[in-house]
């Protein structure tokens, strides 16, 4: 749309904010009228339906967290919300409408094959699986993601601040939201701690793999916002924490599970109301990863320190098989401004 061209990346010509639409096809008068009854009638059935599904999971969760907040073994409570909340997320996916999920591990160096089913161990963090206190760096295109993230690994969440880089712990309930709100364009100053901190904390704690969204905001899927640089700073590095590299993108032909703009509940209606949703992710071969020991805090004298922040932007592109923009999640608050604004103005009655 002509109105928002400012917010078209120069470089790629790609807009990566508005809500991508399918490409139109040619379809006779019988598909039509199929495919009008399906999304009138059929759709908005389904869509009652899985509602009232995913609000028992939601109160389901709600009452194995307050079992767990009863374990003080950090074992056990790990293994209780391991065995709990992954699988009510698993449960929730399939409940949308994602019956079958395409993860892989994958590598990109020429001569090695792919692996199995991403994310290795999942979240206990089995052989080549995420470990407690480990870092999983994953674009964000929906709250699925979020959803996928928590059935896989169990993690914890964060936000970044976009001067410091420093971040705040979120709850995974916070980050299914975070995707409607504007992204706060600084953290409280009490709130915000490096990054080593909570990857200390989780270790410490046996809470699970972090998840760091460096674009920290979510895009349409057609192409990556620029990464903040959440690694580079000494303070945010812990040399104990592996890092772990995971794309998500989401195939669709009629309505796209992507969401970066609008109503979180009409996405969430519309998004109930088709039959099913695809998502593909591909993790990157932990061998393949950048070392956060390769870094100029802690590579050895006379080594060529290693940009974690570049090295990981490398391999996103590499692994997404997406473009990266030149616009930020600064941006997208500039655009949502717009944007919300301009709704409000069409909702206004005429003088």
């Amino acid at each position: 749309m002509e109105k928002y061209s400012k917010w078209r990346d120069a470089g790629t010509g790609i807009q990566p904010f508005l809500q991508p639409v399918p490409a139109r096809t040619q379809q006779g008068p019988v598909a039509g009228a199929l495919r009008l009854a399906a999304r009138c009638v059929v759709g908005p059935l389904l869509a009652a339906v899985r509602l009232v599904a995913l609000g028992a999971v939601a109160a389901a969760d709600a009452a194995a967290a307050g079992v767990g907040a009863l374990l003080v073994v950090p074992v056990a409570r790990r293994a209780w919300s391991v065995c709990t909340r992954a699988v009510l997320a698993r449960v929730a996916l399939w409940v949308m409408g994602f019956y079958a999920i395409d993860a892989k591990t994958v590598g990109l160096q020429r001569g090695r094959r792919s692996g199995g089913e991403a994310g290795g161990g999942g979240g206990g963090g089995g052989a080549g699986g995420p470990r407690s206190g480990d870092v999983i760096i994953a674009n964000h295109t929906s709250y699925v993601d979020v959803l996928y993230l928590v059935a896989r690994y169990d993690p914890v969440f964060v936000e970044i601040d976009n001067a410091s880089a420093r971040v705040r712990r979120i709850s995974a309930w916070a980050a299914l939201r975070a995707p409607a709100r504007r992204t706060p364009a600084l953290l409280p100053a009490r709130e915000a701690r490096p990054l080593r901190d909570v990857t200390e904390e989780a270790r410490l704690r046996r809470l699970g793999p972090v998840v760091v969204f460096p674009e920290n905001a979510t895009s349409n899927g057609r192409a990556l916002l620029q990464f903040l640089p959440v690694l580079e700073p000494a303070e945010n590095q812990d040399e104990k924490s592996a890092l772990h590299i995971v794309a998500l993108k989401y195939p669709f032909r009629s309505f796209s599970p992507a969401y970066s703009v609008g109503s979180q509940l009409a996405h969430l209606l519309r998004l109930c109301a088709q039959p099913y949703s695809s998502l593909t992710v591909r993790a990157l071969d932990p061998a393949e990863a950048p070392r956060i020991a390769d870094s100029a805090a802690f590579c050895d004298a006379g080594a060529e320190p290693v940009d974690l922040d570049a090295a990981v932007r490398d391999k996103m592109v590499q692994l997404s098989r997406l473009r990266m923009t030149r616009l930020s999640a600064m941006d997208k608050r500039d655009f949502l401004a717009f944007y919300h604004e301009r709704a409000r103005g069409y909702r206004q009655p005429a003088a």
